[in-house]
């Protein structure tokens, strides 16, 4: 059921253009730089973009811009685990990694502490109207979230056709704080 669910929605994404991408990237990155906790943020994760995802360079630049400290994992395959380490420079600083997905280049890249997060953006396939989300099937950002500080913030950007009123979810999937989109910022907070 996961596994065909994902399918469906990342072909559903793939069928977009680069001018659907970037234009809803953009206006996902301006909504996020408007959100109080990413304002409020010394030092904020996210994922580098690939195969249609919510476009996150913008996001990166505008962040290094405003003196934030901004991370990205490198995955570790065989531990399946992320290591957040520290964007330097995003032109020449980042190589294709796990998955042939871009991360930060080691030897430029300074790892940072889960504790030092306060904000994780992290990808998925699809989310709920709950906060909940349907990863790539690795598990890595699930037992990465486990571990973050309780009052860090965890955020899922996503294009509104990422959004479902339910997603096939396990008992230990984490349920995000925040889920940002082109038209709507839904939150699990109370």
């Amino acid at each position: 059921m996961k596994k065909d669910f994902r399918k469906k929605v990342i072909n559903l994404r793939k069928e977009k253009g680069t001018d659907f991408i970037k234009q809803n990237s953009d206006i996902i990155t301006e909504k996020l730089l408007q959100l109080d906790c990413i304002k409020n943020a010394k030092t904020i994760m996210l994922y580098l973009d690939f195969n249609n995802e919510v476009a996150t360079d913008n996001l990166i630049t505008k962040l290094l811009n405003l003196e934030k400290i901004v991370a990205s994992p490198i995955t570790l395959k065989e531990e399946r685990k992320l290591i957040p380490s520290q964007i330097t420079d995003l032109e020449n600083g980042i190589q294709y990694g796990a998955y042939n997905i871009r991360e930060p280049k080691p030897d430029c890249s300074p790892e940072i502490a889960i504790k030092d997060l306060d904000v994780v953006i992290v990808p998925a396939v699809a989310y709920d109207k709950n906060c909940y989300r349907l990863g790539y099937g690795g598990g890595f950002y699930d037992r990465f979230l486990e571990n973050l500080r309780e009052d860090a913030v965890t955020i899922g950007i996503a294009f509104d056709l990422q959004i479902f009123d339910e997603v096939p979810k396990e008992d230990h999937d984490a349920q995000l704080d925040y889920i940002v989109t082109e038209s709507k910022i839904i939150t699990s907070k109370q």
